[in-house]
């Protein structure tokens, strides 16, 4: 009986085809982080606000009391203590000055300027080459009077129903008026009309009272 011999081209035997796995899709990429919003740009109607320190205060001006002390050794009464001059009252040439031994004492209280001009707190003085002084308006000069009396300058208002504002002007005749209201102490609830009227040659101060006009 002839054997059955299994040829080279026999087929084997074969297991079960394999089966196409789905491709996973790509995942996407994370979304990049967005950079920051640039400041939006200043205009006209929302300007940008920068915090700037507060500008340094200027030193007061240095005292210049030399020909104030020498003013008053020319008058026989040389200062012996401290001469001072209120800096913030100077106006043109004009400085004012008082001398003391300690706070609250002014003594001799007067105006100089660099013409050898001066005012005190009397009739006596330059009274109008101070009231002519370039820049000096009424306000002033009122509240440089106010100073060489020790008083204070009142402006209108309720509480002093007569008291106006003060004025000052020059005549066709040369001479230089300045009306203002004063309070002098004692009596500082005493509202008082000064007026000055100067010429080249003198001047004459009048004070009246409220009660009296």
């Amino acid at each position: 009986m002839a054997a059955l011999t299994l040829g080279a081209g026999a087929c084997k035997k074969s297991g079960p085809a394999p089966v196409d796995q789905p491709t996973a899709a790509p995942s996407d990429p994370a979304p990049a982080t967005p950079p920051d919003p640039a400041p939006a740009a200043a205009d006209k109607d929302n300007p940008v606000t920068v915090n700037k320190p507060p500008p340094t205060a200027k030193p007061p001006p240095a005292q210049d009391t030399a020909r104030y002390v020498a003013w008053m050794s020319q008058r026989g009464k040389p200062v012996k203590d401290t001469p001072r001059e209120v800096v913030e009252l100077r106006v043109g040439d004009w400085g004012f000055f008082d001398h003391g031994g300690g706070p609250g004492q002014a003594l001799d209280r007067a105006a100089l300027d660099k013409a050898s001009h001066a005012v005190q707190p009397q009739e006596q003085g330059h009274w109008h080459a101070f009231l002519s002084t370039p820049g000096l308006d009424a306000a002033g000069a009122l509240k440089r009077v106010a100073w060489l009396f020790s008083a204070v300058e009142l402006a209108p208002g309720p509480r002093h129903p007569k008291v106006t504002a003060p004025t000052l002007g020059a005549a066709p005749d040369g001479s230089v008026k300045l009306v203002g209201w004063l309070a002098f102490p004692p009596n500082m609830g005493a509202p008082m009309r000064m007026t000055i009227t100067a010429t080249p040659t003198g001047a004459k101060l009048v004070n009246e009272s409220a009660k009296n006009l």
